[in-house]
């Protein structure tokens, strides 16, 4: 059985679509949470979701989305946005959001797996590569055995700690080491391989250019779209022009 494992869309349907169209042949999906913002293609994103089949989990994006209350202290450039996002969606799209499954262990083809987002350590924002082996406990969730799916950190990575691993796909739609990459991996029959598929973001440049609230916050707009032509999704800043020089994806 081969599974597509991917994370952290973030309203990149163009990015997703690219994955999709290299890779046809797999049985199911392992999604791990943030899907349509602060992205511009959030319809298009959750079309191409909907058409999936396995285990949708719920990342901090998915809260955002489904709670409006949330942004109330956010920057005017991202409450614009996200005023955009949630004008878009149907009630069709919320319903598919609220569907999303809690972090916790799945059976995957005959074997147990804990599936996470990856921002449940109060203590980090990421977990990184190069992270304290404390920070990656929070993923265990009683179980020390069963290897760990987690997304939100952007970086491509395994770790292995006392012999269980803990396994980041990348992002598909929002690259953090400096490549226009569309990031995830493939899961078959307990084995896990890293894949990226490169993709023109023209679409995506232009999707954003049709964010109508944002006419009134074009700085706002372009840095979006340079870190989409840069790779480096939150700004070439560290800790991800060291990951970049290192090989990261």
């Amino acid at each position: 059985m081969k599974i597509l494992v991917f994370a952290d869309i973030h309203g990149n349907a163009t990015a997703l679509n690219a994955v999709l169209q290299k890779e046809r042949d797999f049985d199911s999906v392992v999604f791990l949470g943030d899907a349509v913002s602060p992205g511009p293609e959030p319809n298009e994103t959750i079309e191409l979701l909907n058409s999936l089949n396995g285990v949708f989990i719920r990342g901090n994006h998915e809260y955002t989305a489904l709670n409006p209350e949330s942004i109330a202290k956010w920057p005017d450039g991202y409450k614009a946005l996200m005023e955009w996002i949630y004008d878009e969606l149907q009630d069709a799209d919320y319903q598919f959001l609220r569907s999303f499954s809690s972090p916790g262990e799945y059976e995957l083809d005959d074997r147990m797996y804990v599936l996470a987002h990856g921002d449940e350590n109060t203590e980090v924002r990421h977990v990184l590569p190069d992270s304290p082996d404390r920070y990656f406990d929070v993923f265990r969730y009683g179980n020390k055995q069963a290897d760990v799916l987690f997304g939100h950190s952007h970086v491509q990575f395994s770790r292995s700690i006392n012999d269980q691993r803990f396994i980041n796909p990348g992002s598909i739609g929002q690259n953090r080491c400096g490549s226009v990459l569309a990031c995830y991996g493939l899961l078959e029959d307990g084995e896990f391989t890293y894949h990226h598929v490169r993709y023109d973001p023209t679409p995506l440049l232009d999707a954003w250019d049709r964010v109508t609230t944002l006419d009134r916050f074009t700085e706002f707009r372009e840095s979006f779209k340079q870190q989409t032509l840069t790779g480096f999704s939150l700004g070439a800043t560290e800790p991800w022009l060291s990951y970049a020089s290192r090989g990261y994806r």
